[in-house]
């Protein structure tokens, strides 16, 4: 379906303008994707945030994981923290690409970001990310005195892909109950493996995240895995048959995403299985509309529903 008439106008001649992410070449895919970012990414350094990159023990003798920290430059005492997961269908992205999204959120919320640099598919595929992702949630609780992290106020996040291992991280810190998680942040996260939605098949256009890119990004992430009955909840959040006792959760998605109905069905469940969850769906806006359109309006409100859901994530 050629979703570009029912787009937001801000968002449509953005749109129209971006390059096709084609994944049916990933290495293609990762230098288009480099150049996109480098069109939004546009600011300047922030003075008042610094930055620093720790290699993290991996989990149960894993590889180790880099994890970059940003902090305000002035912080003082214990901070909250975000555990952020960088999205790009569990194929793509960079550590890099989101310094600019990190920074932002320390100078607005006044705490601490650990950007993880998880393993990718098609060469790590699951359980790598999400193990990184838990590697570091075990290294900024275990070392929260150190690095000035609050180890009662840490939440979970990301975007996309990032969104989804976000969701399986929360699964496993309930199993495992090792760490406290204070928040989920879900931004419109891939958490059905199966394709099978009405709005994953509706969404056809190559130049937005479509059905396509959707199914390859899964297939390489799970591998030979893929399109069976086995595929594990920590692979695929939608598949976990109990939600109950999970942190609070904040989902965020638009109405022209191929995602948008495992989205607002993961958000219902988490509410029956009484887990405090708030649910926020864009009209006319397609998948990642919030990094190719950082100023429209729409990704304004987009901001204000995320920042107010952190916010609340943090209060002491």
């Amino acid at each position: 379906m050629d979703i570009i008439p029912q787009l937001d106008p801000e968002l449509r001649s953005i749109v129209t303008s971006l390059p096709v992410l084609d994944l049916r070449d990933i290495g293609a895919a990762r230098d288009t994707l480099r150049s996109i970012y480098a069109q939004t990414n546009t600011a300047s350094t922030r003075e008042s945030v610094v930055s620093e990159d720790y290699k993290v023990p991996g989990l149960d003798g894993e590889p180790s994981v880099i994890v970059r920290l940003f902090r305000p430059r002035d912080a003082s005492g214990q901070i909250p923290c975000l555990i952020w997961t960088q999205g790009g269908g569990y194929v793509l992205t960079a550590p890099d690409f989101d310094d600019q999204f990190c920074s932002a959120l320390v100078d607005l919320h006044h705490c601490a970001v650990a950007s993880i640099d998880w393993r990718r598919a098609p060469e790590h595929p699951f359980p790598g990310a999400l193990n990184d992702a838990y590697a570091a949630l075990a290294w900024a609780s275990d070392q929260s005195s150190d690095l000035g992290i609050d180890k009662g106020r840490i939440a979970i996040g990301g975007h996309s892909s990032g969104g989804g291992v976000t969701a399986a991280l929360a699964l496993m810190a309930r199993d495992r109950n090792e760490y406290q998680v204070c928040h989920q942040l879900l931004i419109y996260p891939m958490v059905d493996a199966s394709g099978d939605t009405a709005s994953n098949q509706r969404i056809t256009d190559e130049r937005v995240w479509n059905c396509t890119s959707n199914r390859i990004g899964w297939a390489n992430y799970l591998g030979e895995a893929y399109g069976g009955d086995e595929i594990p909840a920590y692979a695929a959040a939608a598949r976990a048959e109990d939600l109950s006792g999970l942190a609070d959760a904040t989902v965020l998605v638009g109405e022209l995403d191929p995602l948008l109905d495992e989205d607002v069905s993961y958000a219902q469940r988490l509410m029956q299985a009484g887990v405090s969850t708030e649910l926020h769906v864009y009209r006319a806006a397609h998948h990642a509309f919030d990094r190719h359109a950082p100023t429209a309006r729409i990704t304004r409100r987009f901001n204000t529903d995320r920042d107010a859901a952190l916010a609340h994530a943090f209060v002491a």
